[in-house]
């Protein structure tokens, strides 16, 4: 099932946030690096934030039994670079995990799909996503959605600069 997080979920949310971050860069990076984004990005404060925001929509996947098989944050208003900009109303997927033990069984699709729609529904011209570099398998579902490389951008993981690519797809006339 699929459904719109609410500030409700945040400690919910949060938890399965980082338990999927772990999960997939965990081993790559170190712990201390790991704990300070965990703590900065994904804690259960700054989830609530995020789902209050009105300019922010968090779709989840639940699964059977209630539990969170992963979800995908979909925001206006990202500050975008020059070149992203110039192609219209771009909206960002922030963030799209599913539970390891769901890949391969379509949800990464079905919850993109959700991201499409919500950043029609806000009349976005592009959406755009940052990837980390080294993520090949997410950068290879990527593109299989439709997204191609436009560009780079900084990400700091913990005290780590690290370097994410910018793809992008073009939504002009999708509706």
């Amino acid at each position: 099932m699929m459904r719109v997080a609410t500030p409700a979920d945040a400690a919910r949310l949060a938890s399965a946030a980082v338990a999927f971050f772990l999960d997939t860069f965990g081993e790559a990076n170190s712990a201390a690096d790991m704990e300070a984004y965990l703590t900065d990005s994904l804690s259960e404060e700054q989830v609530s934030a995020e789902l209050s925001a009105p300019d922010s929509r968090v779709w989840l996947a639940v699964g059977a039994k209630g539990e969170i098989a992963g979800y995908v944050h979909v925001r206006q208003n990202a500050p975008a670079d020059g070149a992203l900009a110039a192609q219209g109303r771009a909206v960002e997927i922030a963030r799209l995990y599913a539970d390891r033990r769901w890949h391969g069984q379509g949800l990464g699709a079905a919850l993109m799909e959700k991201g499409i729609e919500t950043a029609l529904d806000w009349h976005a011209d592009v959406l755009w996503l940052g990837v980390w570099e080294r993520n090949a398998r997410a950068i290879a579902f990527y593109r299989k959605q439709g997204f191609e490389v436009v560009g780079e951008q900084e990400f700091m993981l913990g005290a780590d600069r690290q370097r994410d690519l910018v793809m992008a797809r073009r939504l002009t006339g999708e509706r």
